[in-house]
């Protein structure tokens, strides 16, 4: 797919308040992240921003996403019939307000 380089990020530290500290030792990425619902992602260190970079914590594995093509419908007929139906109920416009 394309040839750009892998680095393992790796999990440094904890903080009191839960946010994560993450660095990569390849390039010296390093990050802060908090984990949803309040999501957020601080950057201390870019490092090789072009390098694709993946780690792994309690099992969970991080790593570039996978495109593919799909050959056969993901929903079934009947499904896609039913939520056809209901997106015809739903009148968008009238819920989004004017668009100025």
């Amino acid at each position: 797919m394309h040839n750009l380089e892998e680095h393992h990020m790796q999990l440094d530290k904890v903080h009191p308040s839960g946010v994560e500290e993450w660095f990569c030792p390849t390039c010296g990425r390093r990050f802060l992240l908090t984990w949803p619902p309040d999501y957020e992602k601080v950057i201390l260190n870019a490092g090789d921003e072009l390098a694709i970079h993946n780690g792994s914590k309690g099992g969970v594995r991080m790593h570039r996403p996978e495109m593919r093509e799909v050959e056969e419908p993901v929903l079934s007929e009947d499904v896609r019939r039913e939520l056809e139906l209901l997106l015809e109920e739903i009148d968008i416009d009238n819920q989004l307000g004017p668009i100025d």
